[in-house]
C-alpha cells in the first residue's frame, strides 16, 4: 500500500469511527489516529509538529463527542494537508491524492459543523 492510499485508508476509517450521528464506537478512529500521532512523531520533523497538534485536538474532540471541535479540527486538517500538496506534483499523482484527500477532509468539517447546528432532540 502507497503512503497516500494509507492516508486515505486512515481517513476513511476515522469518518466511518465518527459518522452516523455518533453512533459508532470511536475506538477505530482513536487508533488510526494514533497511529499517525505516533507515526508523525518518530519523524521528528518540526514541521509536522502541527498536524500532531491537530490530530491530538481531533483525538480529544472526538472523546468529547464534540462535533464543532472535529468540524474544527478536520477544517485545519484539510487546509495543512492543501498546503503541503502545492508542491507536489509528480506522475505516480500523489500530490492530486493529498489534494482529494484535503476535499474530504474540508468537507468533512461541513458536515460536522451542521452536526454541531442541529437542534438536539
Amino acid at each position: 500500500m502507497s503512503f497516500i492510499s494509507e492516508i486515505e485508508s486512515s481517513v476513511q476509517a476515522i469518518f466511518a469511527a465518527i459518522g452516523s450521528g455518533f453512533q459508532n464506537d470511536p475506538a477505530a478512529g482513536y487508533g488510526q489516529i494514533d497511529n499517525w500521532i505516533q507515526h508523525l512523531n518518530s519523524i521528528n520533523e518540526p514541521a509536522l509538529r502541527p498536524i500532531v497538534q491537530e490530530l491530538q485536538a481531533l483525538r480529544g474532540f472526538i472523546d468529547n463527542n464534540n462535533a464543532a471541535g472535529m468540524a474544527e479540527a478536520f477544517q485545519n486538517l484539510g487546509e495543512m494537508t492543501a498546503q503541503s500538496a502545492l508542491s507536489v506534483h509528480n506522475f505516480s499523482g500523489n500530490g492530486d491524492k493529498a489534494r482529494e484527500i484535503s476535499q474530504k477532509m474540508t468537507a468533512a468539517a461541513g458536515n460536522l459543523r451542521h452536526l454541531a447546528n442541529a437542534p438536539r432532540a
